[in-house]
């Protein structure tokens, strides 16, 4: 009698944190991965390092240390975090993949990530999303195992697919249902500002383009395009700096209110959709799926518009506090009083 003598080809381990910690090939040494903000920074495999540079999500640089030597080399991604490049002393290497991500195992043997700035498995070439949780195959491109969070909840009804079929303008960065890409193209700014007038224009409707807004407000969010929770930073150190310098107004309240609300639409995202269904009335003949993309559509502009809002009451703030300051600095240099407001008076 035959048997089949079945050896393993790679090893897996993961930390109590439920994070891929070792995947390696049997015939290598074991490797150890290190992670910061659950994004992948270090793997060391003997005496070999891989450091990854990254500012928040735009990746930047990788570094490899081997037996006392340093080796660094530039990364050049795109919006959905994908190394296009890499550049070294000498000259730079090109990579390239499918819309789903497949490349050749030749095509970026010098970058420690790959297609949406993801770690592609040593031995298969698939992306273990999520810190280890789901392996996406880019070749079949599609998941090798269903979602949990499907078919009810934000996985959707098809548990392998991934972004549904859209992996040019959206990523997956969990393994669990996807999202937009972090930065838009410069030709997709949600706002536009000309020399003549302090008009805005934008790809949402104009009843919901906020009043008002100052030019030097437009032309940062186009430079910068902030995301939730930078903005809800943004506010926060606002009000400290306020409260700082004990300074009350109109102003801060309204930015702590908008603030708040904010960060309450924010956090409960299916209660909030859920609410919106109930507000929606149609008439169709299909099922509840239309109402679930009105639904998220009046969701994402309504966050949106409560975001610029956000922005412009920080920048009002920020910028009151600055004449308050340069009151209270003129007023020592002339030993009259400063006219900004305390709560003792």
């Amino acid at each position: 009698m035959t048997t089949n003598d079945e050896s393993p080809l790679c090893r897996y381990h993961y930390d109590p944190l439920d994070r891929l910690a070792d995947c390696t090939p049997t015939a290598q040494t074991s490797s150890q991965r290190f992670y910061l903000k659950d994004r992948l920074a270090t793997e060391i495999q003997g005496a070999l390092q891989r450091s990854v540079m990254q500012h928040e999500d735009q990746l930047l640089a990788q570094q490899q240390r081997q037996s006392g030597t340093a080796q660094s080399r530039l990364l050049a991604t795109d919006q959905q975090r994908s190394v296009l490049a890499i550049l070294d002393a000498i000259r730079p290497y090109h990579l390239t993949y499918t819309p789903y991500g497949h490349r050749v195992p030749e095509n970026g043997l010098l970058s420690l990530l790959g297609f949406n700035g993801e770690r592609p498995d040593p031995v298969t070439g698939h992306y273990l999303l999520g810190n280890g949780y789901r392996a996406f195959n880019p070749v079949l491109m599609r998941f090798n195992s269903p979602d949990s969070w499907s078919p009810f909840g934000e996985g959707g009804i098809n548990t392998y697919t991934y972004c549904s079929g859209n992996p040019v303008n959206y990523r997956d960065p969990t393994g669990h249902g996807w999202s937009s890409p972090i930065n838009r193209a410069p030709s997709t700014a949600l706002y536009s500002s000309s020399n003549s007038s302090q008009t805005t224009s934008r790809l949402l409707p104009s009843h919901l383009t906020p009043k008002s807004m100052p030019k030097e407000l437009i032309e940062s969010i186009n430079r910068i395009q902030p995301n939730t929770k930078r903005i809800l930073t943004s506010a926060d150190n606002a009000i400290n700096h306020a409260k700082l310098i004990k300074y009350h107004g109109e102003e801060i309240e309204s930015l702590t209110k908008v603030k708040d609300r904010l960060n309450l639409y924010k956090s409960n995202k299916k209660e909030t959709i859920r609410k919106l269904q109930s507000d929606v009335s149609y008439h169709s003949s299909d099922n509840s799926s239309t109402l679930m993309v009105v639904s998220r559509t009046q969701y994402n502009d309504a966050l949106e518009l409560l975001s610029l809002v956000t922005l412009q009451r920080t920048y009002e703030l920020n910028k009151k506090l600055l004449e308050t300051l340069g009151q209270s600095s003129a007023s020592i240099r002339t030993g009259q009083p400063s006219t900004h407001h305390n709560p003792s008076t």
